[in-house]
């Protein structure tokens, strides 16, 4: 059994949903963030970085949420989540998912967490509207690519369109939302009726209220 570490609403929820879409048994380890649970001695000493999530199958410790999705993917049989070695998509799914992890990401991070980037607390509003200029512009990007396909491969759902619904949920509250984007909107309205999306975000309170047409 895979054992998932934790929290919602957190980079966890890429990797959860690919283990309910593929139907890999595992359990939930809770990891509160709340009281800083990441960083206590017991979590660091299977995630050195101190971050959410980390699996756990048998003897391998595994973190940071990309790695995390792959191998659940690879360890579905049919493959279906990730093109298999030698298929013409299979570059294409590393260089999505390549893109919104170190780009849409990270970006959203020092959004985020713009005091961390700074030394002079007076720029941090000039850091987090610059961020939302640049969040807005991927934002559009994958926009103009969804206008050519339903999902960011093609017609089939991949593990890329789970990581980019997880990411567009946090993007709700830039100046110009996924809600604002009519392929980004419609992609994730399809993504939201999946039956294990609708599975997970219930279990991890996750309101897909705006995606409902």
């Amino acid at each position: 059994m895979l054992e998932l570490y934790y929290f919602p609403d957190n980079a966890s929820l890429a990797p959860h949903l690919l283990l309910v879409e593929t139907g890999i048994e595992y359990s939930l380890r809770l990891v509160d963030r709340d009281s800083n649970a990441q960083k206590s001695k017991e979590y660091l000493r299977l995630n050195p970085a101190g971050r959410i999530p980390t699996l756990v199958h048998n003897e391998l410790v595994l973190f940071e949420s990309p790695a995390i999705c792959i191998y659940i993917c690879e360890l579905d049989a049919s493959s279906q989540f990730i093109p298999p070695v030698g298929h013409s998509n299979r570059p294409i799914f590393f260089q999505w998912l390549t893109y919104l992890n170190n780009t849409l990401q990270a970006e959203f991070m020092v959004w985020r967490y713009p005091d961390r980037h700074t030394t002079h607390p007076e720029g941090v509003e000039g850091i987090k509207a610059a961020q939302d200029l640049r969040l807005v512009g991927i934002l559009g990007l994958l926009d103009e690519e969804l206008s050519k396909k339903p999902f960011l491969l093609g017609s089939s759902v991949s593990a890329c369109d789970h990581f980019l619904f997880m990411l567009a949920l946090w993007c709700e509250n830039i100046s110009r939302p996924p809600t604002s984007f009519s392929n980004l909107y419609r992609f994730m309205c399809e993504m939201s009726q999946r039956t294990a999306v609708q599975k997970v975000c219930e279990i991890e309170n996750i309101d897909l209220g705006r995606y409902r047409r």
